[in-house]
């Protein structure tokens, strides 16, 4: 049993329509390659949604993963749907009630096409927003869903990229990006610090990247909000906790620390968005070879696992092909005839 087709729609850089994309495969190895944002690492991912991996890694949509097109119209359901050919006797047994069957050459042919679909609620004030998965059998998703066991069946081997520019470049404790402004002489030397005793200077944007953070920390430590519930917890617990000629007194503020450490938490809270310029509209964040490309420390190396088939006109079908000249996040490809496809990534329903 292999994949012979996947079909996405609505997810990242693919539309629906004509704009989605649409793969046909063959058995046997598959290398998909192409130049950056042509959608390799969709490809990856959409496979992840839909069936699942072995590994621990919870895959959790998020709102950039819903297509947005270029008048700045959002989607609101992601369809991602997988066929399965070449079934074995086995197959047949284990996958009986989520069958369907083809005639091919005169003959009718088991198959099995898993519908993953995706779909985001409203969102709603402080509240994120909901995306409820439904996974179901039939071409057109109309047979029975696919139970848990099942599915685990169906689960994908995912091995992670050897570079992960995204994850490396986004906030988050001991953030790979915290770890080089803090030594640079911009953060260190432009701005004055924060005095609490004198209080901020008449024009704050004249602090520090320290001092708007201990500024801002001095904030909301005195914020009617947190001095109303530090008043609360005293009153309403703490009192009746403590034991007689022992008062409790709690007070409720931004941890504190070394300068070093200081600087540390805020910085880790930046992350780099790529976006094209000109393009507010659109979400950010690009396909992970542009990332790649400005990460600090970038991997000399190239998936071969991810990307789309480039279309010479001249080649029989699906074969192995190999990057020319390999680098982070770029791959000229070569097919196995041994023409070079000018364009890899140029038009995705050629595939």
């Amino acid at each position: 049993m292999y994949i012979s087709e996947l079909k996405v729609e609505n997810f990242r850089l693919f539309g629906e329509g004509e704009n989605a994309a649409l793969l046909r495969l063959r058995p046997g190895l598959t290398a998909i390659v192409g130049e950056n944002d042509s959608g390799k690492t969709v490809i990856v991912d959409a496979l992840r949604l839909a069936l699942g991996t072995r590994d621990q890694e919870y895959f959790r949509i998020d709102d950039d993963d819903f297509h947005c097109s270029t008048e700045g119209e959002q989607s609101k359901e992601i369809r991602i749907r997988c066929r399965f050919a070449g079934l074995t006797r086995s197959d047949t047994g284990a996958f009986a009630e989520y069958l369907t069957y083809e005639e091919q050459e005169g003959s009718r042919v088991p198959v099995i096409y898993l519908n993953c679909k995706a779909l985001a609620t409203e969102r709603r004030a402080r509240y994120r927003r909901y995306v409820s998965v439904e996974v179901r059998s039939g071409i057109d998703a109309d047979g029975p869903v696919f139970d848990p066991e099942s599915r685990n069946l169906l689960c994908a081997t995912y091995l992670r990229p050897l570079r992960d520019a995204e994850r490396a470049l986004s906030a988050g404790r001991g953030s790979r990006l915290s770890q080089i402004p803090q030594y640079t002489d911009d953060i260190a030397t432009v701005g004055v610090p924060y005095d609490p005793t004198v209080g901020p200077p008449a024009d704050p944007a004249t602090l520090s990247i320290l001092g708007i953070g201990d500024f801002a920390n001095a904030l909301l430590k005195g914020h009617a909000g947190l001095t109303g519930a530090r008043d609360r917890l005293n009153e309403d617990y703490l009192k009746d906790l403590a034991f007689a000629g022992s008062d409790l007194s709690g007070d409720i503020g931004v941890a504190t620390g070394d300068e070093a450490a200081r600087l540390r938490q805020l910085l880790e809270k930046l992350e780099l968005q790529l976006q094209e310029a000109g393009a507010d509209h659109l979400p950010r964040n690009r396909g992970l070879g542009c990332q790649t490309a400005s990460k600090i420390d970038q991997v000399s190396a190239c998936n071969f696992d991810q990307a789309m088939r480039p279309d010479c006109g001249a080649c029989p079908g699906w074969g192995l092909f190999s990057p020319a000249r390999p680098s982070a996040g770029h791959c000229a490809p070569r097919c196995n005839c041994g023409c070079r496809c000018a364009h890899a990534g140029k038009t995705h329903e050629n595939a």
